[in-house]
Formats: C-alpha cells, sequence, structure tokens
C-alpha cells in the first residue's frame, strides 16, 4: 500500500505556475464609472422619494388634522354640556335595538331624556352630512377600568342605523382606553392611519371634552375622520416617483455611458499604444492626446507618456549599441582564448621547434651559397690578372 501511495504522480507543475500567474478579473473603466454613477443617482433619488414622499404625507396630514381639530372644536362648541350631563344622569333603559325611545305617536317625547338624545343625535347626523370625511359620537368614562360608555352616534338616524348604541359599554386595553380618556380631560389625536373592518378606507380620529355651563368637562366627543386621502396621496407620489425614476434613470444611463466613452476613450488609446510599445514598436502617434488649448489630466498623462516612449527608445537603441559592442568585445575575447589554447599545446611547442630549426638551417644554406658565390667571384678576378 505503501508503494502504491508513492508511485501517485504529483500535480504538475505547469497547472500550477498558470493558476499563479492568472492576473485579476479585467473591468473596464467605462463599467466602472457607469457603476458608480447609477448607485450615485439610487443614493441620490432615493432619499429625494423618501424626503418627497415624507414632505407629502407630512403636508396632507397637517392639513387633515387642521380640517380635523376645526370640526372637533366647533361640533363640540355646539353640544350643550348641562342636557349631555341631565341625558346621562337620567337615562333610562334603551329600546331592543340598542337606541332610546323615538317619538310618540303625537310627535312628544316619551321623556326629556328622550328629546336630549335624538336632538343631539339629528345635531350629530346633520354635521356628518355638511362633512362626511367624519363619524361622531360621545361617550363617558364607565365605573369600571378601562371601561367606555357609548352615548350618542351620528350615525344613529341612518336606515338602518348604526354606530355607537346608547349607554353601551366596552372594555378597553389600557392603551386604547388611555387615548380615551385623555379625549376627557384635553384635545387628542390619533394620527395613525388604520382600517375599520366595517369602513372602508383608513382612518384618523380625535377626542375634545364635552363642558358644561360651568366649565366641568361631562363626556367627550369623538371624531373618526376619513384619511384615504392620504393614501391617496402617497400612491399618487410613488406613482409618479416611479416614472420620473425609470425615465431620469434611462437618461442618466445614457448620458453616463456617453461621458464614460468619452472619458476612457483616450485612456484606451493609451492602453493599446502601451500594448503596442510593450511589443517593440515605438513610432506611436499621440499627438490627439497631448494637451492643446485646454488642458486635463488624461492630456497630461499622455504627454508625460510621450516623452518617457521617447526615452525609453533612445535608451534602448543605446543598449542595443552597447549589446553590439560587448558582442565584439566577447568574440574577440573567445578568440584570444582559442588562440592561447593552441599556442598553450604541446604539439604547437613542437611545431615551433621545428619551425625554427628550419628557419635556422635555410639560415646556415643561403650563408654558406653567399660564401660560394662570393668564393667564385674572387676565383674569376684571379685568372683573368693572370692572362693579361
Amino acid at each position: 500500500m505503501t508503494m502504491a501511495a508513492s508511485t501517485v504522480p504529483s500535480k504538475p507543475q505547469t497547472e500550477t505556475s498558470n493558476e499563479s500567474r492568472r492576473g485579476p478579473l479585467f473591468v473596464s473603466l467605462r463599467v466602472k464609472l457607469l457603476v458608480v454613477f447609477i448607485l450615485l443617482y439610487a443614493v441620490i433619488f432615493g432619499g429625494v422619494y423618501y424626503w418627497f414622499y415624507e414632505f407629502a404625507t407630512d403636508a396632507v396630514m397637517d392639513r387633515l388634522q387642521e380640517d380635523l381639530e376645526t370640526l372637533m372644536e366647533g361640533v363640540s362648541g355646539q353640544i350643550d354640556g348641562d342636557e349631555f350631563a341631565l341625558m346621562v344622569e337620567q337615562a333610562g333603559e334603551p329600546t331592543e335595538d340598542g337606541y332610546y325611545p323615538d317619538v310618540n305617536e303625537d310627535g312628544t317625547y316619551p321623556d326629556e331624556v328622550s328629546r336630549i338624545y335624538w336632538e343631539q343625535a339629528a345635531f350629530l347626523n346633520q354635521m356628518k352630512h355638511i362633512d362626511p370625511r367624519a363619524r361622531f359620537y360621545t361617550y363617558v368614562r364607565g365605573s369600571e377600568p378601562n371601561e367606555v360608555i357609548w352615548i350618542g352616534s351620528s350615525s344613529a338616524l341612518d336606515d338602518p342605523p348604526s354606530g355607537a348604541t346608547f349607554m353601551n359599554s366596552d372594555v378597553y386595553g389600557p392603551a386604547d382606553a388611555a387615548i380615551l380618556y385623555e379625549g376627557l380631560e384635553d384635545k387628542k389625536f390619533l394620527l395613525d392611519i388604520y382600517d375599520d373592518p366595517n369602513f372602508p378606507g383608513g382612518w384618523i380620529s380625535g377626542y375634545i371634552p364635552i363642558r358644561d355651563s360651568n366649565d366641568q368637562v361631562v363626556g367627550a366627543l369623538g371624531v373618526d375622520f376619513v384619511a384615504s386621502y392620504v393614501r391617496e396621496v402617497q400612491d399618487n407620489v410613488k406613482d409618479g416617483l416611479y416614472v420620473a425614476a425609470g425615465i431620469t434613470a434611462l437618461l442618466i444611463t445614457v448620458m453616463v455611458f456617453l461621458m464614460a466613452e468619452l472619458l476612457s476613450r483616450p485612456v484606451t488609446a493609451l492602453t493599446k499604444a502601451a500594448d503596442r510599445i510593450g511589443e517593440g514598436d515605438y513610432d506611436q502617434d499621440l499627438s490627439h492626446l497631448t494637451p492643446g488649448r485646454f488642458s486635463d489630466e488624461i492630456g497630461k498623462l499622455a504627454e508625460v507618456f510621450e516623452i518617457m516612449v521617447g526615452k525609453v527608445a533612445t535608451r534602448e537603441q543605446k543598449l542595443k549599441q552597447q549589446v553590439v559592442e560587448l558582442q565584439i568585445m566577447i568574440d574577440e575575447s573567445k578568440r584570444q582564448e582559442q588562440v592561447e589554447e593552441i599556442v598553450d599545446t604541446d604539439f604547437f611547442r613542437d611545431l615551433q621547434s621545428k619551425a625554427r630549426a628550419m628557419r635556422e638551417g635555410m639560415q646556415k644554406r643561403e650563408v654558406g651559397t653567399q660564401a660560394s658565390e662570393q668564393s667564385a667571384s674572387g676565383g674569376d678576378s684571379e685568372t683573368g690578372s693572370d692572362t693579361e
């Protein structure tokens, strides 16, 4: 098993080296600019949208609260607090439908409480018709904790009647009861829009005390006010801003793309020129990128790059010349070494000795020949003298 494990081939070094040489993911400048501007636009537009949405909502809510407050003060001021207190104090049993007995056949009321109840119900119903956005009702604090006793309603005269029934009590949770109880002391607004399952549309509410002639609180008036207009405004703002956002985003995308193209074009040209220069082609025309009347960073970069290319080309020419000269020196040195290697051999020294001996022999023969010629020349001269 150990032998088999030792024979498993290792990962090729070429693959590892290729992975180590793998460069970072290339993302063009155009794409980077486009992404940056789109993100910047999204942040700015999101902020503007949120501000405008909140501004429109607050403006509508302020107007609704103002209308609600005016309506509450006007209606509560028209309710006779003394009669309201008498009605609560002397209230009899309501009818089966939960309301107080109506007028008799002869047109008279059964009692004073019946008259007060229906006159105030008619007044609240009249106010509802004057401002259909509102529903009115009156109430007092119950004797039990968190208990509220309903007195009158603007919908008691509807057909069929609806709304709060006479002397009907409900026990609420502490938070809801506290809101209603605050309305027995001073004006109180519930401006968080809520939904009523029995009535369509969103609602807000307000509560205000009912006072008698001695300015004593004897009950409270509640007003439910339609707030669906707020949601309509919010929806209109959303729809309008969505359309505006889409059109603006499209225009900004086109503008950013064109601007990115304009800004990245000289950089792309410089990149291509750098690639050709890296391959040894130094004859590059960068005049269209260098500064003209108006200079910028890219133009300055092109100018510096052009100067650098000229210096690099000159330096490379010098290096080539130095390489040629160095190559000549190396070749001469190699030839000298080869000659020295030949001269230092025994064969060459023996050959030198033989050549030296041959030169000496030839010199001796030449000397002997010259001597013979001189002797012969001297003998001929003497023979001629004797003949004479």
